[in-house]
């Protein structure tokens, strides 16, 4: 403190004094930690060093995250954000990525979450920035744990855990043998789990992290209430919520209560469990983590049910199926799948988006024909003055060019196949849309038919015209069933190889429900009425020898 505050001290020792004391004062709570970050943000703002000020925003922004505070940890996130990417720097852009994800994760937007991590990753792996690869694998189990990938999401856990032990961070080894408890319990190793839980208990005391130390405690009481053992349960999580309480830990206390209130459940005390899992929701519904609000509802309607309060149970029921639905909706567990299956561990370029790859390849393009061309004018002049050696310097010149616009371009086209999968999805739904379009401005034009007048004819040739312009349905569907050939030609071998007697048709229909498209894009892409649609996936799943109750979708997926 004394150092920080003293004027005489030089920028870059105040600077380093008043960091280290705001991560110092987390100890007493982010209430504090917060502080002391706003006053070293105002003292990085007169100095005006860029850098300092992006780490005091972020430091500011933990302080709110800890605290479960959300939208304000997301507020000083992005600042930093677009702070360190003006000033281009890279290993603090894959920092902050890493944080903006988390907190995302917290919020229950797993698509969001891993889309940032994943870009902190690429960055920290470009950077070879172990610490913070090691961290962005963490989080990308924790997006999958929650997911119920569990095999993922331990090889994420344990490929951390094993970066850690090589740098030695003795601080971060209590979490990431938690995680990997967390996934032995889910998987019903009941030793496995107690034992990394124990491991978790005893590195969190070698290092003094009662945050690590509490949130062990409550995963073992979790743990001992499936196994059975009620009162041990109750004593490690009454141990939990009694360091959470000191330490001002809302975020991990909420956590707490619920995991109690559901051990209650068990032994039949409802009450107890009730008023367990009510602090809880309450105190989730002000961080905004839904996850844990999912959590308390489910127990919170079980416990009324036991007390006799149906209608309240029912209530909490309905609360904890909307929660559900919400976290865990079809279209984000496409998009999580998607995403991951671009990266899968590979060192490939991952690029923001579609069209800003292409269109920033583009711009490249342009820029070198743009070169190409003035630079062409200044050799023709010059062939003029110097004769034969300016005409061979020139065709020289053009070769050399012709080789940077052929290598920017091939660039342009290994990006478009590298994206290509990603598209089809897109095509597809176009497609779809441009035929429902197509549909409707078709009865547009009918009824302007059948009127009168000089102003109608002439809106009938507008539409006319624009209907001409509008429908390419045909060649995008031709475009759409040559990609989906070319890129699904082994999984058609494979399906011809294992069910004879395969159509054409049938097998085009495999690929299309295993890219998730609904009755009605089918039923667009193949100019047939969605019931044919379904007569087709009956006799489709009857010669892949499915029953009824069999998943169609689920089974092709994962053919």
């Amino acid at each position: 403190m004394l150092r920080f505050k003293n004027t005489n001290e030089p920028d870059s020792v105040r600077y380093e004094a008043g960091l280290a004391l705001a991560q110092f004062n987390m100890r007493f709570g982010a209430d504090s930690s917060r502080a002391t970050g706003h006053r070293l943000l105002e003292f990085t703002k007169a100095t005006g060093n860029k850098i300092w000020e992006a780490d005091a925003i972020k430091w500011i922004g933990i302080t709110h995250a800890q605290q479960g505070q959300f939208s304000k940890a997301h507020e000083y996130f992005f600042k930093t954000h677009d702070l360190v990417q003006e000033l281009d720097d890279k290993k603090g852009l894959a920092i902050i990525n890493g944080n903006i994800g988390t907190v995302f994760y917290e919020m229950g937007n797993y698509t969001q979450a891993q889309d940032y991590i994943l870009r902190s990753l690429k960055l920290a792996e470009e950077l070879k920035e172990d610490r913070v690869i090691s961290r962005a694998l963490n989080n990308l189990g924790n997006v999958h744990y929650d997911q119920k990938n569990l095999e993922t999401a331990l090889e994420y856990y344990q490929r951390s855990l094993a970066i850690k032990e090589k740098m030695g961070l003795k601080n971060s080894l209590p979490f990431a043998h938690n995680n990997i408890g967390l996934i032995h319990s889910e998987m019903r190793n009941h030793e496995l789990a107690v034992a990394s839980f124990d491991k978790s208990v005893a590195l969190s005391k070698e290092v003094n992290d009662l945050k690590s130390e509490s949130r062990a405690y409550s995963n073992l009481g979790v743990e001992y209430t499936k196994i059975g053992d009620y009162a041990e349960a109750l004593e490690y999580l009454n141990k939990s919520i009694q360091i959470k309480t000191e330490i001002n830990d809302d975020d991990g206390l909420a956590s707490a209560y619920v995991y109690r209130g559901k051990s209650y459940l068990f032994m039949n005390r409802f009450g107890q469990a009730r008023d367990d899992c009510q602090k809880g929701l309450d105190m989730a519904s002000v961080s905004g983590a839904m996850n844990l609000q999912k959590e308390a509802c489910d127990c919170l309607g079980q416990a009324h049910k036991g007390l006799g309060n149906y209608k309240t149970s029912l209530d909490f029921n309905q609360r904890y199926t909307a929660l559900k639905d919400s976290l865990f909706n079809k279209e984000r567990t496409q998009e999580i799948t998607r995403a991951e299956m671009n990266y899968a561990f590979e060192k490939k370029l991952l690029a923001d988006s579609i069209n800003f790859h292409k269109q920033q390849t583009a711009q490249q393009v342009a820029y070198e024909r743009k070169l190409n061309k003035q630079n062409t004018k200044f050799y023709i002049l010059l062939l003029v003055s110097l004769g034969a050696i300016g005409f061979f310097t020139f065709l020289y010149y053009k070769y050399r060019q012709n080789l940077k616009l052929k290598k920017v371009e091939n660039q342009l086209l290994n990006s478009e196949i590298e994206f290509k999968k990603k598209d089809l999805t897109t095509l597809a739904v176009n497609i779809s849309n441009n035929q429902e379009w197509a549909e409707s401005l078709a009865e547009r034009l009918q009824s302007l038919k059948a009127a009168t007048g000089r102003k109608r004819q002439k809106e009938l040739e507008l539409l006319e015209e624009e209907i001409k312009n509008k429908i390419w349905v045909n060649k995008d569907s031709d475009d759409f069933y040559q990609k989906v050939d070319e890129l699904s030609s082994s999984f058609y071998a494979r399906l011809n190889e294992r069910f004879e007697g395969l159509t054409k048709t049938e097998v085009r229909l495999c690929s299309f429900i295993k890219l998730d498209l609904n009755t009605k894009q089918i039923a667009t892409l193949q100019n047939i009425n969605p019931s044919s649609v379904k007569m087709s996936r009956n006799r489709l799943r009857k010669k892949l020898n499915l029953s009824p109750e069999d998943d169609l979708s689920a089974f092709l997926r994962a053919f």
